[in-house]
């Protein structure tokens, strides 16, 4: 074969070369890797989507949250001052904080008064995603005014009045009266009575009306 023809021939060989690779290129390829791209376009707009709806997510959670945290903050007051007077249980807390004192209650004696003081806004500070201030929850109060007649040791009087001060429902004490109560056998060698008082306790407690 003459050195032109190879020539040739090696040219032909190569042209039909690079038009197969065109052909697998436009053929095979491109379709493979415009599928690929769409493929892509679409992964990318899933996590797009994914990040939005996660993100609604937390502002849902955050928003339940608060609402949980309103609903216990309404419960604490309710428990601190409740709707309507409720005077029994303001009773049967008093004749329980005693009995955990050691005081024995003799009569109590309850008496309503009607107040028109309303909670004041600034009571409490505005909650996150828009909702209302604490100070809105508490409506117009009342008050019951409790005349306790008790009796126990000092030391008695004084656990009394630290339990009815940290009670969940808000108690005042007002007032205070202390009489001794004399010694059946009288005064003891040294001149001195025994540890018992009678006491008249003024206590002040409120609720919201209905």
């Amino acid at each position: 074969m003459k050195q032109t023809t190879k020539r040739l021939s090696s040219t032909i060989i190569a042209l039909l070369f690079l038009i197969a690779v065109f052909v697998i290129f436009f053929d095979l390829i491109e379709p493979e890797y415009a599928t690929v791209q769409s493929l892509r376009g679409q992964e990318e707009s899933e996590q797009v989507l994914l990040a939005t709806e996660q993100n609604l997510v937390k502002q849902v959670q955050g928003i339940v949250s608060t609402y949980q945290s309103q609903s216990s903050q309404v419960q604490e007051i309710g428990l601190a001052m409740p709707v309507g007077q409720d005077s029994s249980e303001a009773i049967a807390q008093v004749y329980g904080i005693a009995a955990n004192s050691g005081l024995t209650i003799q009569n109590v004696a309850i008496s309503a008064q009607n107040s028109a003081a309303s909670a004041s806004p600034s009571a409490g500070t505005a909650a996150s995603g828009g909702v209302g201030q604490i100070g809105t929850i508490v409506k117009p109060k009342g008050s019951l005014s409790l005349q306790i007649t008790a009796m126990g040791s000092y030391g008695s009087l004084k656990a009394f009045l630290g339990e009815i001060e940290t009670n969940i429902r808000v108690f005042d004490v007002t007032g205070i009266g202390i009489n001794p109560v004399a010694s059946i056998n009288g005064p003891s060698a040294a001149g001195t009575t025994q540890d018992l008082f009678t006491y008249t306790i003024t206590a002040v407690t409120y609720y919201q009306s209905s």
